[in-house]
């Protein structure tokens, strides 16, 4: 049985979580391959996304969890029985992205077709995309696992961590009190107008320091993944 990566079913997400004044709140994320984090001007946490986990098989397997301690709201995804869950074969080709329930289904193609694929892999197939909006001035925390954090519009204190992935950052300049950008084993890009003022290159380690406005501290780091500073239009 083949799956196209265009044809895939999707679940919608739409939470909502309500908090109060001087709470702070940290989001921990493994698979979400894309997280967008801003704020708005209501009194809640706002995640919507799109889930498609086996090309819409086990969306069900998907969980968002809350939980609130030390005046802090911590909200953490979660795959139910992963483990348990069917392996699909994902091959890609340029722009192509096609999926295959079993090896034998892969082979069967590729011998029917004459197809050479250059990416392979396999393991359960996610498609997982969220957008989180939290109250502007809200103190915030983000990790991200595997993919990508992106930040537009964000006013507030916020500490973004992806491990694998990278953090993709428009900087309100004249709002941010302080910016710190981090990496391990990736690179830094910037096109923002100011110069840091502090930086530290040593092995598998690159941090800079720029105090460019008045406002809260920013911190993004990515561990294996590229931080891209960019100028806001």
């Amino acid at each position: 049985m083949l799956f196209t990566g265009v044809a895939m079913a999707q679940t919608p997400v739409n939470k909502s979580y309500a908090v109060t004044a001087g709470q702070k709140v940290s989001f921990r994320f493994d698979y979400p391959e894309l997280v967008k984090i801003s704020t708005w001007d209501k009194n809640e946490i706002s995640i919507t996304g799109t889930i498609s986990i086996n090309g819409g098989e086990h969306d069900d397997a998907f969980e968002l969890e809350q939980s609130a301690s030390n005046n802090t709201v911590y909200i953490e995804n979660r795959i139910k029985n992963l483990k348990s869950l069917p392996k699909r074969i994902t091959v890609v080709r340029g722009t192509e992205r096609l999926t295959f329930k079993s090896e034998a289904d892969y082979k069967k193609y590729c011998e029917e077709t004459g197809s050479n694929f250059n990416i392979k892999s396999w393991g359960v197939d996610m498609d997982i995309v969220l957008e989180i909006k939290v109250p502007r001035g809200m103190e915030t925390k983000l990790e991200c696992v595997y993919g990508l954090a992106e930040v537009k519009n964000f006013f507030g204190p916020l500490t973004v961590k992806a491990t694998y992935g990278g953090v993709d950052v428009t900087v309100q300049e004249k709002t941010t009190g302080e910016l710190l950008a981090e990496t391990g084993y990736g690179q830094i890009y910037s096109n923002l107008d100011f110069k840091f003022t502090g930086s530290e290159f040593k092995d598998f380690h690159t941090q800079v320091v720029a105090k460019p406005g008045t406002g809260p501290r920013y911190s993004f780091e990515s561990k294996y993944g590229n931080v891209y500073l960019r100028k806001a239009l």
